[in-house]
């Protein structure tokens, strides 16, 4: 006799359940690790994590919970300090303002990159968002037009320096097909043109690197920032800081 299409579905059922109890248990597995043994294991290697969550006394925030969930978002003590310090200056003087943090370094192994990124490998770098508003009532806003923080470019106008016109390379991605999504909203340039006041005057801040376009739009000419180079991903899209 052939197998009957009853104990079939039953058997198909079960092993759906089954699948789907290793998989939660494989996700509560990991999720007790994020939280309660790899903080603890990247101290030991000198990392920290940067909050999940803004709080009134730490206006501080991933752009997603994603970067968290990845483990994307540590960073040594005197980075989670310096930006921790910004972070409250920005939020006093511009009420209710959140600085948002893209990616920083995994927990730990020195030397291991943080791909796309060839040089979040030590935990001594870490991406910040631009600050936006509404292009048309300007409007400030708490938040970044793309959903990952990166890819929506601050365009420079055809009177900006535009050193990288005409050259291409690998890692420097232009995503014109997705700009018009995000044409809605453009980069806020005071509340930006602080940040960057900010992160210029912090000594423990080594680099800070922006598109050529930006560092003179929002009067930031000054040694410590600069252009990573037309071989390197755009920056006009996220703010690449470096902590001695």
């Amino acid at each position: 006799m052939g197998k009957s299409p009853l104990l079939d579905r039953i058997h198909l059922r079960q092993n759906i359940v089954r699948w789907g109890v290793n998989i939660l248990l494989v996700l509560a597995l990991y999720f007790i690790s994020l939280i309660v043994l790899i903080p603890g294991i990247a101290s030991i290697g000198g990392r920290v994590a940067l909050p999940w969550f803004a709080t009134p006394d730490l206006p501080l925030r991933p752009v997603n919970l994603g970067y968290c969930l990845l483990a994307r978002n540590y960073v040594r003590p005197t980075v989670r300090t310096v930006l921790a310090r910004i972070a409250r200056n920005m939020s006093t003087r511009y009420q209710g303002t959140t600085v948002i943090y893209l990616d920083a370094n995994f927990p730990f192994l020195n030397g291991f990159p943080l791909l796309p990124h060839l040089s979040h490998h030590d935990g001594s770098k870490v991406d910040l968002a631009y600050f936006y508003r509404n292009a048309t009532t300007k409007e400030r806003l708490n938040t970044t037009p793309s959903p990952i923080g990166y890819w929506a470019y601050e365009q420079p106008q055809p009177s900006e320096v535009q050193p990288c016109q005409g050259k291409k390379s690998w890692l420097r991605w232009n995503f014109d097909w997705l700009q018009p999504l995000f044409a809605y909203t453009g980069v806020d340039p005071e509340r930006t043109e602080v940040l960057l006041k900010e992160l210029i005057a912090e000594p423990e801040i080594q680099k800070i690197l922006i598109e050529p376009h930006l560092k003179f739009r929002l009067h930031s000419d000054v040694p410590k920032v600069r252009f990573q180079g037309c071989s390197a991903a755009r920056h006009d899209d996220h703010i690449h800081i470096q902590v001695q």
